[in-house]
């Protein structure tokens, strides 16, 4: 028996020993000889040749040992590539290659005993050194092919394990040249030198700056491509990296020493506060007037770094900047001397249109609401909110002084209303009207956009014109059946619905549930079990709210204006728990709008007139034959313009300082007003919304898998939903919400849901995270906005320093 048989055989026999079955392929036949005196030294073990029929060997294995008791080596003169009938009956086994057909090298142990590691591609490995090393690093990295991106995240996700490894078999140098050639870095195994030439190759690649270029990789668009990948699948790890690089070089000044305003760059945080600080200088110091241009030069650059990483992590904040160049710019494009050639209806128009004027209001709201939230001082904040305070207030005036000039003659914008309850109120059963006081026409849009967003509810939305003045006392009253009155009665403002006195809620309650209508709270809705509405019967029902007139009228700052908006997501909320009661029709509508102005200048100020017994902050009443002085700081407007709206006033006219300025009255000076005669007082929202009737199905139960502790910023969410029903018609979709403190986390991930198991991944914000210890998850129905489960969970990461770094 020759060597090369005794070898074998020997090798045969040991591996017999780990395994009952293997595989030989031998596609150069180069063993063919020696397979006889094989077979006859192997007792015990079934050698099995293939000779051009799969099906036979399959077939002779499955008839002589069905239960795969004995040990079998199949011998097949092809490829494992070319053997792919055989795969199934390869599972059962291990591939044998012959010894010494194989260096006895390091990297050829560790590719023999990793084996069934190996990806097909490579199983020729002990033939070519390329192979080898492709096949090489896909064991050690965990790929089914070439993946050098993959490769080097891994590598640098842990670089002690794995630099062992590869200098334990030798393959410093395959790795080397694997770097080289993918993205012409020479860093070899140092991983922090791997990472600065990768990182400084996507500046090079991407920054209007020559000056990291001795820095970089070679091959600057493979390097920002890998960069792109890193922060996607390791944000974690990348943000490690690249802070702790970044500690060396000062890249803020780098960019404030460009003065370019467009840097596509992301690989460090310090390019998004060297921006930061270029974007609030230029608002600061540009030209006042030139302010609006200047924002919309700056638009692109504020919104594209505001979804870039950095900001996407929570570890930058660009909410301020962003919503301050946004609301100059929508200013820039208002034109005041065409105001002052527009009806009122065309006012209306202009304001409510899809892309209207009430985007500013929206814009500016949400500003305020920014610079209420930020946690970190920005360069020069105090000076440009005051000057984009500024522009808004010229805008509130710009629009609103061409409209009191028409409205003494012509007080109406459109629908008065006083006739809501003919237009809108319906006793059918299924409807609600949902009436929130204070909840102007830039809220009722952002709730239409929130419902679009989830559901697919028909939705129309138009403004009515608000009855005179424009409080809670009148507007209320503006919504009830029968006519609406006004007088004077010692002193006071008198408000009558079809001759009776509103001398308060009780009064409309009363009138309310006398016309058919059940009145509640949103607060009792929210209180109801959903067991409790999905049994109750939907009767036409009224919901009041106060929230936002109450947040303004008791603050009154910067901090009540930042919390209107959630008022949007109680209303939302109502209308999905009422659909559980059998609700379809909606109408959610409001007593008035609101100004949120700046503090009033003295020139806003205007003398109470003499001789009206009622004065407020945004209005005055008196008797219709009461002389008054002739003056252009007001407008009257008398008993046939208020009878215009609606209004049966015979003894009464009103009065209202044009624009946003006020009767200097007891108070003092706030910032939220209403009782006026601006567009965003006056335009009163109906957002009509119809859904679906409720169709009957099976219970689901939902089993909620989190991971806990959370040792990584993304991570997967497990649901199992249960059900007697094979399939879900519709599909319910669920919302994953991560909360610190009532505030979020992370973006919310909506799944639609089918039976058995479903998985969604939450990407965690760092910014968010760092320093805190746990987290809170919520998951809710969308349909019904009810919590499915809430979990709190342990945070066990570790985060670079997510200190801003201004320098103010």
């Amino acid at each position: 028996m020759g060597d090369l048989a005794d070898s074998i055989i020997t090798e045969l026999q040991q591996k017999f020993d780990r395994h009952p079955v293997w595989v030989w392929y031998d596609a150069q036949e180069k063993y063919k000889g020696v397979l006889d005196e094989v077979e006859a030294a192997l007792d015990g073990i079934t050698l099995a040749r293939y000779d051009g029929s799969y099906f036979e060997l399959k077939r002779r294995l499955h008839e002589e040992d069905p239960n795969y008791e004995r040990n079998w080596l199949f011998y097949i003169p092809e490829s494992r590539n070319d053997a792919e009938w055989f795969r199934d009956v390869h599972a059962l086994g291990r591939q044998y290659r012959v010894g010494q057909d194989i260096d006895d090298t390091p990297v050829t142990q560790f590719l023999v005993e990793h084996d069934e590691e190996i990806p097909d591609a490579y199983e020729d490995w002990g033939q070519n050194r390329e192979v080898q090393r492709l096949a090489f690093f896909c064991v050690l990295f965990d790929t089914a092919g070439p993946a050098a991106d993959d490769w080097v995240r891994t590598y640098l996700s842990n670089p002690e394990e794995y630099r062992e490894t590869i200098e334990d078999n030798a393959m410093a140098d395959a790795w080397d040249a694997q770097l080289r050639e993918e993205y012409g870095v020479t860093a070899g195994l140092d991983p922090k030198e791997l990472a600065t030439q990768l990182l400084f190759g996507e500046v090079a690649s991407r920054a209007p700056t020559s000056r990291y270029d001795e820095l970089a990789a070679d091959d600057t668009r493979a390097a920002a491509a890998f960069c792109d990948e890193w922060q996607q699948y390791a944000p974690a790890e990348f943000t490690r990296y690249a802070q702790r690089i970044a500690e060396d070089y000062d890249l803020a000044k780098a960019v404030i020493d460009s003065d370019r305003i467009h840097w596509d760059t992301t690989a460090f945080k310090g390019i998004d506060m060297g921006l930061i600080r270029l974007v609030m200088q230029r608002l600061a110091e540009e030209t006042y007037a030139d302010l609006p241009d200047i924002a919309a030069d700056l638009q692109q650059t504020v919104t594209e770094r505001q979804d870039s990483f950095w900001s996407n992590e929570d570890l930058v904040d660009w909410s301020v900047p962003v919503l301050a160049v946004e609301t100059l710019q929508r200013i820039g494009t208002i034109d005041a001397d065409e105001a002052k050639t527009l009806s009122s209806s065309e006012l209306a128009q202009k304001y409510t249109s899809d892309n209207g004027w009430w985007q500013i209001d929206a814009a500016y709201r949400q500003y305020i609401n920014a610079t209420q939230k930020a946690t970190f001082p920005y360069p020069n904040e105090t000076t440009v909110k005051q000057r984009v305070t500024q522009h808004y207030m010229s805008f509130l005036q710009g629009v609103n002084r061409p409209l009191a000039d028409i409205l003494s003659d012509d007080p109406t914008l459109g629908t008065p209303q006083t006739s809501f309850y003919d237009e809108f109120a319906d006793l059918e059963d299924g409807t609600a009207i949902i009436i929130c006081d204070g909840l102007r026409y830039e809220l009722a849009e952002a709730i239409k956009q929130n419902l679009g967003r989830r559901t697919d509810f028909e939705q129309d939305l138009s403004a009515v014109s608000a009855a005179l003045p424009s409080i809670t006392e009148v507007g209320m009253a503006a919504h009830l059946p029968g006519e609406l009155g006004l007088s004077l009665e010692d002193d006071d403002l008198v408000v009558t619905s079809g001759g009776e006195e509103m001398a308060g809620k009780a009064d409309r309650v009363e009138r309310l549930s006398a016309a058919g209508f059940e009145v509640v709270d949103m607060d009792e809705v929210s209180n109801i079990s959903l067991e409790d509405l999905t049994e109750s019967d939907p009767v036409p029902r009224v919901v009041y709210s106060g929230t936002i007139d109450k947040l303004g009228e008791s603050l009154d700052d910067d901090a009540a204006f930042s919390q209107v908006a959630s008022h949007v997501d109680d209303v939302e909320r109502t209308v999905q728990r009422l659909k559980q009661a059998g609700y379809t029709r909606f109408v959610i509508t409001s007593d008035h709008g609101f100004l949120y102005t700046d503090r009033l200048s003295d020139d806003l100020k205007v003398e109470s007139p003499d001789l009206a017994p009622v004065v407020k902050r945004r209005f005055a009443a008196a008797d219709s034959d009461a002389p008054l002085v002739d003056t252009d700081e007001f407008i009257e407007v008398d008993s046939d313009a208020l009878a215009d709206l609606g209004i049966n006033a015979p003894e009464l006219k009103l009065l209202f300082p044009r624009s946003v300025a006020c009767f200097k009255a007891q108070g003092g000076n706030m910032q939220y007003f209403h009782g006026g005669i601006s567009l965003q007082e006056l335009l009163v929202p109906c957002l009509t919304v119809t859904t679906g009737e409720i169709e009957e199905s099976a219970s689901i139960s939902y089993d909620v898998s989190i991971p806990d502790p959370i040792t990584n910023s993304i991570i997967s969410v497990e649901i199992e939903a249960k059900s007697g029903q094979v399939a879900f018609d519709p599909a319910p979709i669920l919302e994953i919400r991560a909360n610190i403190d009532d505030e979020p986390v992370a973006d919310p991930v909506t799944m639609e849901i089918s039976p058995g198991t479903n998985r969604e991944r939450v990407r965690l914000k760092q910014g968010a995270i760092s320093g805190e210890s746990s987290v809170q998850f919520e998951v809710i129905d969308t349909d019904t906005r009810e919590t499915i489960t809430r979990k709190t969970v342990e945070l066990d990461l570790l985060f670079g320093d997510d200190d801003m770094g201004f320098d103010v």
